[in-house]
């Protein structure tokens, strides 16, 4: 992932305890968001004003960002180097993968389709780092099974859960709504900015490896 001029000047003003390194590519510092999860969309709003909620998270985690370092789905592998992702699993006695973090405590960032792919630097940060230390804090204050049933679904580790996806975006795929018919998936949007990228991306999977 590159970090364009106008990306370190959005970082430098939204998050200034972010520090990025450009030898080797990564950034480091306090990662520090104020964030509620909203029910209704199943999406997490940053910064959300005057929100009087049990689900309004305020925190500061210290994270290493290597961009150009990928995970198994292809993003810039993240890591919290406080130690609090093992505290927070000793406390809610699991192990560290139950908390989303691979063998080498990376994070586990969700996997990459469609429209996700092309995601800029703010996108990540916003759309996938936030949203997963905003669990992570979440589970820290509520547990981890609070966490599980209050917040958006997940899926499960490895392989198990890229075919817990693909079987999801199959039955969204199957009852084939239009681009601006609302989501089978339940979140309200429209089918052309919620998961038509997703549906297309494993079309395009599923006609590069079947039988020929």
């Amino acid at each position: 992932m590159q970090m364009h001029e106008s990306d370190l000047r959005w970082l430098a003003s939204r998050y200034p305890n972010l520090y990025y390194e450009a030898n080797p590519q990564k950034i480091v510092g306090e990662l520090d968001f104020c964030a509620v999860y909203d029910n209704e969309t199943g999406k997490l709003i940053i910064d959300p004003g005057n929100c009087e909620t049990h689900r309004l998270i305020r925190d500061v985690f210290e994270v290493e960002i290597c961009l150009g370092t990928l995970d198994g789905n292809g993003w810039p592998k993240v890591y919290e180097v406080g130690g609090r992702h093992g505290k927070i699993a000793k406390k809610c006695n699991v192990n560290v993968i139950d908390l989303h973090f691979y063998p080498d405590n990376s994070c586990c960032l969700g996997l990459k389709y469609g429209g996700s792919r092309n995601l800029r630097f703010k996108g990540f940060l916003e759309h996938l780092v936030i949203p997963f230390f905003y669990r992570l804090a979440y589970t820290d204050q509520f547990g981890i099974t609070a966490s599980q049933r209050n917040l958006w679904g997940e899926y499960s580790h490895g392989e198990v859960g890229i075919w817990e996806h693909r079987i999801e975006l199959s039955a969204i795929a199957q009852r084939n709504p239009g681009r601006n018919e609302v989501c089978p998936c339940g979140s309200g949007k429209k089918f052309k900015k919620c998961h038509l990228g997703e549906v297309e991306a494993l079309r395009a999977l599923y006609r590069l490896t079947r039988p020929r």
